[in-house]
């Protein structure tokens, strides 16, 4: 059973759900386009978490994202933190997560397909976004495309902003990479050095293993971004369930990969966000002036893909096979 539905509703907000027989995707077109959940079927398991605070709901173009964040996946263009590109002033989190995008369902020999679209006001670029299902594969394809409508050439960051919903038998892994700290989000690491390698922090007192998420009661929240990965992938692991969920994606597309952890420790939070992202840091003039920003020139297109996969009997991930499934 492979099939599309764009006949529901959100609290008022159409839905639309893609679901095989492991997977069901709900996806808010109104909302910024946004995935608002990926239940893995055969365990009943919500992977991406929804605040309990704040429901979706449609924001103001250019409103504070943190104040009406209601979780799920949304993308980030051209900026991710409030920035300046060619003059002008762009929001926070970029311009499409408050937009309303088109959409477009279709059903081909055996799978499911999801097109949706938005042009944004000030960069005037159309973004695309293909999402597939196919059989009773628990892989989510996902196809990004990014097509300038403007006679001017932009300087730009691209950032997946997944939350995931995670647990203390959880564990984050990539593979070996190193790591920066966001200075301006340090978080619980304010004694760690800025520049180290996955996955321990040097810390006063002993390191820390990054791939462990503590419980809330550790208030821990810290913000970081890997680079120069030896592969492209990263996978969070429920040990106690022998579930895995993660992603893999193209490196010389996303050459960065943010990572926001608040265990407890931002706004009472407890999500994971795992961000693969064309450049760091966030701060749009601190990526261009390092020379990390990527550029879309005059009436360009550049596309790329991910692959989100679910996958049980793993306590750990350590490498990818050559078809994409995780190995131990």
């Amino acid at each position: 059973m492979t099939r599309i539905d764009t006949r529901w509703s959100l609290l008022s907000h159409r839905a639309v759900v893609m679901e095989n027989r492991a997977l069901r995707v709900t996806l808010l077109p109104e909302l910024g386009g946004r995935i608002w959940s990926i239940e893995y079927k055969p365990r009943g398991r919500e992977l991406l978490w929804q605040n309990p605070r704040v429901p979706p709901q449609r924001a103001p173009f250019g409103a504070a994202f943190d104040n009406v964040w209601c979780g799920g996946w949304e993308e980030m263009f051209p900026t991710s933190a409030p920035g300046i590109i060619n003059g002008e002033q762009f929001p926070d989190h970029g311009e499409v997560w408050c937009l309303g995008w088109d959409c477009e369902a279709g059903e081909r020999a055996g799978q499911v397909e999801l097109t949706l679209r938005c042009r944004t006001p000030i960069s005037a670029v159309e973004v695309e976004k293909r999402m597939t299902l196919r059989a009773d594969e628990p892989v989510l394809d996902i196809a990004y495309a990014l097509r300038s409508l403007s006679s001017s050439t932009l300087p730009y960051l691209f950032t997946l902003h997944p939350a995931f919903a995670v647990n203390p038998a959880c564990r984050l892994d990539f593979p070996a990479m190193n790591v920066a700290l966001d200075p301006s989000w340090l978080g619980t690491l304010t004694d760690t050095p800025l520049t180290f390698c996955w996955p321990l922090a040097p810390r006063r007192g002993g390191e820390v293993d990054l791939r462990a998420v503590p419980p809330v009661t550790s208030r821990e929240v810290f913000f970081f971004f890997g680079h120069d990965f030896t592969e492209a992938w990263f996978a969070i692991t429920d040990t106690a369930e022998k579930l895995t969920w993660g992603m893999n994606f193209p490196a010389e597309f996303f050459r960065a990969c943010g990572v926001f952890a608040t265990y407890g420790g931002w706004r009472d939070h407890y999500t994971l966000l795992v961000e693969p992202a064309t450049a760091y840091p966030q701060q749009i003039e601190q990526a261009i002036e390092h020379g990390r920003a990527p550029v879309l020139a005059p009436g360009a297109s550049v596309e790329t893909r991910v692959t989100f996969r679910v996958q049980e009997g793993l306590a750990r991930v350590s490498a990818e096979s050559p078809n994409g499934e995780f190995m131990p």
